[in-house]
């Protein structure tokens, strides 16, 4: 998933706009609902085995992008959320739709820590541009694993992404899902720390547990 106001999520949202996240998310939802429903019926109308092969392989991959975006969608507000279970179904869905076919392990640590649920849901879409990001640009044609670990100390709560891809040693040229990613971090009242080696790559997100410690 990627948004392109990287403005509204540098500040606080309120009620109303993740209500409006979340009737985007919903109406996209939809989307998928119907094109996959269309391909179902493509499918039973064909008699073609290749072409009905073909459908049915499409009809699946878009359902499980349809289970990564059922997974990133807004929580209730002020709902508090366990991280990681919340990260699970991320890693889950992500894991379903496009790192099995390519042969990336994706694991979880999930450490104990809870947070409000507007807080976890910027989490989880860290983790997620994070994951799609070592998937695109670490492995290439061949395989890895990617590795989500989850600690706190009482104050801060770290999240490290890290993979063992073939990364280019140094700090690569920001784009869009960087700049997203750190917005999304200083939204959280943190920041992150990236490492770029050839024999892998990590980013730690390091945010306060109070909330109320940062302005």
């Amino acid at each position: 998933m990627r948004i392109d106001a990287v403005s509204a999520l540098d500040g606080s949202l309120g009620a109303a706009p993740l209500m409006l996240v979340g009737e985007i998310s919903h109406r996209v939802l939809n989307e998928y609902t119907h094109a996959i429903a269309t391909l179902a019926v493509a499918r039973a109308q064909t008699t073609d085995p290749t072409a009905r092969s073909a459908l049915a392989a499409a009809e699946r991959r878009l359902f499980a992008y349809a289970a990564v975006h059922r997974a990133l969608r807004p929580p209730p507000i002020a709902q508090p959320c366990d991280l990681g279970s919340y990260l699970a179904e991320v890693c889950r869905a992500l894991s379903c739709a496009s790192l099995g076919d390519r042969g990336v392990r994706l694991t979880l640590i999930p450490g104990d820590v809870s947070l409000a649920a507007d807080r976890c849901w910027r989490v989880a879409l860290i983790v997620a541009e994070l994951v799609n990001n070592a998937l695109r640009h670490a492995f290439g044609g061949g395989g890895g694993s990617v590795l989500v670990e989850i600690d706190t100390d009482g104050s801060t709560i770290s999240c490290r992404v890290s993979d063992d891809g073939r990364s280019a040693a140094g700090d690569p040229t920001p784009g869009l899902g960087r700049s997203i990613i750190e917005s999304l971090a200083r939204a959280l009242g943190g920041g992150i720390q990236w490492r770029f080696e050839p024999t892998g790559s990590s980013a730690l997100l390091c945010i306060p547990a109070d909330p109320t410690t940062f302005d």
